[in-house]
């Protein structure tokens, strides 16, 4: 069941990533193909990978991170969970050349990418933030990945989300 798991997950992620790439190559603005990655980026290796979380019953949910290429780190989540749900993620430059992470999901019908920027890049950690909320990925000592959301409404800053993935075995 892993096996086909990471395989299904595997081809839906080069599928969702690839056709955004090619959309991007013909409307993304010069400015976002010349950016250059921020100082550090080359250090997330440590994102590459699948991991899980056991949601019970036998229920389990992936994530998979590629490697760094050309500037750019893309993502997916699969999970059997609430009806089920394809997540896509990708680390780079937006229009703009600001890099940060474009996210879009199936329950949203793929079509309504956002992006926060990036506001900190470190060894073993990436967050990123805008005035909605943040997101922040961190490597745990076991290779897995713990993650927190955040959510800002009125002012006031609450977490809406935490999820430690585990590494595969």
């Amino acid at each position: 069941m892993n096996k086909l798991a990471i395989a299904v997950l595997s081809s839906i992620l080069i599928g969702a990533t690839a056709t955004p790439a090619i959309a991007q190559a013909t409307t993304a603005p010069a400015v976002a193909q010349k950016a250059s990655p921020p100082a550090g980026f080359e250090k997330l290796g440590w994102l590459a990978g699948t991991r899980y979380i056991d949601r019970g019953n036998g229920v389990k949910s992936y994530e998979t991170w590629t490697g760094i290429s050309a500037g750019l780190i893309t993502g997916a989540v699969a999970s059997a969970t609430n009806g089920g749900l394809a997540e896509f993620f990708v680390i780079g430059p937006n229009e703009e050349g600001v890099y940060g992470m474009k996210v879009a999901n199936t329950t949203k019908g793929l079509t309504n990418w956002t992006f926060r920027p990036m506001v900190l890049l470190e060894p073993k950690k990436i967050k990123f933030a805008d005035a909605t909320g943040s997101f922040s990925i961190e490597s745990t000592p076991d290779g897995g990945i713990h993650n927190i959301a955040t959510r800002i409404a009125d002012g006031k800053e609450t977490q809406s989300g935490e999820w430690f993935w585990l590494p595969m075995k």
